[in-house]
């Protein structure tokens, strides 16, 4: 019988970085809670069955042919996934008994095989067993497929760990994991919008609002418009120009033309390219208007250049 991890799962933040940022609530398991956790040994020896699979897999194959090791990866790769099916497949106590596993092997093989299996398995212990392992995980690269797989689960609880990595990691390569992970989920908004304010480190910023841009919602639209129309570093404004662009084309047209009027040439310069990909009437209309009257030598020529390109309409 397994014990309920759901009185652990949900703890309101008191204090601290989190709650300045509006992120109410946080999860976690402590040590002595998760070894609290009976694994069902029936889903432990599942797991433990599913390893030794994955590394016979792996064993030596000799001297191999071209088409005959292109042909053994293709087979790994299959049958490596075909376990990991069957580990996300376990059901409720998966998570518990994957974690057992992993606490168990030094196979790093096995070890992202079953952090892409709690990425999918259907048990509400994934969550909090996914940032435990975050936690007590020293390799990197582990750690960055830990964040990938909590990214895969879109779910709240998910959302609010990762959230938590963007804002409190110490590491911008974790915090930039964590925006990456982030991209296209409505509810880590707020989070987003509050945190490329905050971020430090340029790399992790802009990818947030990467992030933002794969929302596709007027809300994500807002958020990369006031940052491109804003005060940041002028980099910061023209990666949000260009994903209003990628994410928005013509809906940001009137962000654009404010822009084609701000006082920084190279943010003109960038309204322009974000003008020139939307092809209608306005648009052209607007990159005409600019190469007859910019103050800017290089931004006439600019959008005079993209005129000579643009499609007929």
């Amino acid at each position: 019988m397994l014990l309920s991890l759901a009185p652990f799962r949900l703890r309101y933040a008191q204090h601290g970085a989190i709650t300045a940022l509006g992120i109410p609530w946080r999860i976690f398991l402590s040590a002595g809670q998760i070894a609290a956790v009976v694994v069902s040994a029936a889903l432990k020896a599942s797991v433990m069955a599913a390893l030794q699979d994955e590394k016979k897999l792996y064993g030596y194959a000799g001297a191999l042919s071209w088409d005959d090791a292109k042909a053994l990866v293709t087979r790994r790769q299959q049958e490596t996934k075909a376990i990991e099916d069957r580990l996300a497949g376990l059901g409720a106590g998966g998570a518990a008994a994957i974690a057992a596993g992993y606490n168990e092997t030094d196979d790093v093989r096995g070890k992202l095989m079953l952090i892409h299996a709690l990425g999918r398995i259907q048990d509400g212990a994934a969550d909090a067993t996914l940032q435990s392992l975050l936690g007590s995980e020293s390799s990197f690269s582990l750690q960055r497929e830990i964040v990938a797989a909590l990214g895969q689960r879109q779910d709240p609880e998910s959302v609010a760990i990762l959230s938590q990595i963007a804002a409190g990691q110490t590491d911008p390569q974790l915090r930039f994991a964590a925006a990456q992970s982030l991209a296209g989920q409505p509810d880590a908004l707020p989070v987003l919008t509050q945190l490329i304010q905050t971020e430090t480190n340029p790399d992790v910023q802009k990818k947030m609002l990467l992030a933002v841009g794969a929302i596709h919602n007027d809300a994500a639209q807002r958020v990369l418009a006031g940052v491109a129309e804003g005060s940041m570093d002028v980099g910061i404004r023209q990666t949000a120009i260009q994903e209003l662009a990628r994410s928005f084309g013509a809906g940001a047209l009137g962000v654009f033309q404010q822009l084609l009027n701000d006082p920084n040439e190279a943010i003109r310069e960038n309204a322009v390219t974000a003008v020139a990909q939307v092809h209608n009437d306005q648009a052209v209309a607007l990159l005409q208007r600019t190469a007859a009257s910019d103050p800017s030598e290089q931004v006439r020529a600019k959008a005079q250049a993209t005129l000579s390109v643009a499609p007929v309409q």
